[in-house]
């Protein structure tokens, strides 16, 4: 029994200064874990107070993807220990041993680690620690994953000022994490590293996730030092043949050498989207939510799209206007042009039918008067307005529909001479509004006065002149 109410079950785990065990809250009948630490790494004072900042930290953040520490004590030999929530899954690294995971899997796990990231550092904490091995997989009830981060035992308190003991913990001099993971300005100086170094070691968990790779690896430590600071990793499309060029891009915006520069994580969560499943938006909507939707690590041309959503308003929104538009004026100027050429066309054929005499015009004449007679013999019907009040009736509905249709698509033609300026949209006067009978919003906006080019210069002129062909 461990503080008189946690029985040990079983070893699940031991690491080189720890070991976590399985055990039940007996009065609760709650399954927990336990972590210890060993005999060897009590002698080290420093060692002892990481592993209590990691029970803090922990219970600093309230996230649903960072581990819960739920207490913290002492046993009577001295050995400290902490209960933290029962996991069971595997962590990233032991789902990579297999190979690299499906595209959408390895999203989602990256984006739920995103979020779990922004609470963190929200809360003023980096971790500084990030790697596979400190990403742990479960499974909801619908199979889903569901990512938990562990392990702030090397994390940074960003408010840690006020009582000196981040400092305390972190010299200068001093290197931690994993050689792998580390960016290129930890391995400068733990010490004065922020939030953006999280982001870079995502990027290499992810670039691995999708290929199966460590981004940076070399035989010895100081090689990886030295690959990590001026060198760039081989372009995870050549080693995944599905792998599409814009989460290639997310990949290697996380990886940019200079911090400034470095995509953050809303960046880095809105490149993903689009590549996991539609229920992994909400850790977009919650990224965006803790930190801001505004991105500040690239220009805007570089930044990936919103989310799935946003892409699909987007695209029917462009059709939307697209249709509108129709074509471009050149296009309608050129449309006209036909059309006039194929009336033209359609005269000059009518007159050389006549001049042939394939088209007698006396006998047309003839036809039209015998029909006209037979008309006029014909009883008188009764008043128009009894006809077309069931068929106005029937259309004024459809009138509704196609009249906004219409007036969007109606595009005055001008002449050759003023096809410098298209005219875009016609604002009707208060008469013509009132004959057509439409009634207006609002108060009409300020007119502002036309200008014609002469000489070079523009110059304000009178009411614009607009000549239209009628076809």
């Amino acid at each position: 029994m461990v503080a008189d109410k946690y029985r040990i079950d079983e070893v699940i785990g031991e690491g080189g200064m720890g070991i976590v065990v399985a055990a039940t809250h007996v009065a609760l009948d709650q399954r927990v874990a336990i972590k210890f630490l060993l005999p060897e790494a009590r002698r080290s004072a420093e060692v002892v107070e990481r592993f209590l900042r990691e029970a803090r930290v922990a219970a600093r953040v309230n996230s649903d993807h960072v581990a819960r520490v739920s207490d913290v004590g002492t046993m009577e030999d001295g050995t400290p220990f902490l209960v933290m929530e029962h996991l069971v899954g595997a962590d990233l690294g032991g789902l990579l041993h297999t190979g690299p995971l499906p595209l959408e899997e390895a999203c989602e796990i990256a984006l739920q680690a995103c979020e779990a990231l922004a609470q963190v550092h929200a809360a003023g904490v980096v971790h500084r620690d990030l790697k596979p091995s400190n990403l742990f997989v479960t499974r909801r009830a619908d199979g889903s994953p569901c990512v938990k981060l562990l392990d702030f035992g090397i994390s940074k308190l960003t408010d840690a000022s006020e009582d000196g003991s981040d400092a305390a913990l972190t010299s200068t001099a001093a290197i931690m994490g994993s050689p792998s993971y580390m960016s290129p300005e930890q391995l400068q100086s733990t010490k004065g590293v922020d939030a953006r170094t999280d982001v870079w070691s995502l990027g290499v968990v992810l670039y691995e996730a999708v290929t199966g790779r460590v981004a940076f690896r070399r035989e010895t430590v100081p090689q990886v030092f030295a690959m990590i600071a001026s060198e760039e990793p081989a372009a995870p499309s050549s080693l995944r043949d599905d792998l599409p060029k814009a989460l290639e891009q997310a990949i290697f915006g996380c990886l940019v050498k200079d911090a400034q520069e470095r995509f953050t994580l809303v960046d880095l969560a809105r490149g993903l989207v689009p590549f996991a499943p539609a229920r992994a938006e909400v850790s977009l909507e919650r990224i965006e939510a803790m930190l801001g939707a505004e991105s500040r690590a690239l220009p805007a041309a570089s930044r990936r799209q919103p989310s799935r959503a946003a892409l699909q308003a987007t695209t029917a929104r462009s059709a939307l206007e697209s249709s509108a538009r129709a074509t471009p004026p050149g296009s309608r100027r050129a449309g006209s042009r036909w059309r006039l050429l194929l009336a033209l066309a359609a005269l000059a054929a009518l007159g050389l039918a006549v001049g042939t005499g394939r088209i007698d015009l006396t006998r047309l004449r003839g036809r039209v008067e015998s029909v006209s007679s037979a008309v006029a013999a014909m009883p008188p019907m009764p008043p128009l307005s009894s006809v077309m009040a069931p068929i106005a009736s029937v259309i004024a509905p459809v009138g509704s529909v196609i009249a906004p249709i219409a007036s969007a698509l109606a595009e005055p033609t001008t002449d050759d001479d003023d096809a410098g300026s298209d005219l875009e949209a016609a604002a009707p006067s208060s008469a013509a509004a009132s004959a057509s009978g439409v009634r207006a919003a609002g108060p009409s906006a300020p007119q502002k006065p036309a200008t014609t080019k002469q000489g070079g210069t523009h110059k304000p002129a009178g009411p614009a002149k607009v000549r239209r062909r009628h076809h």
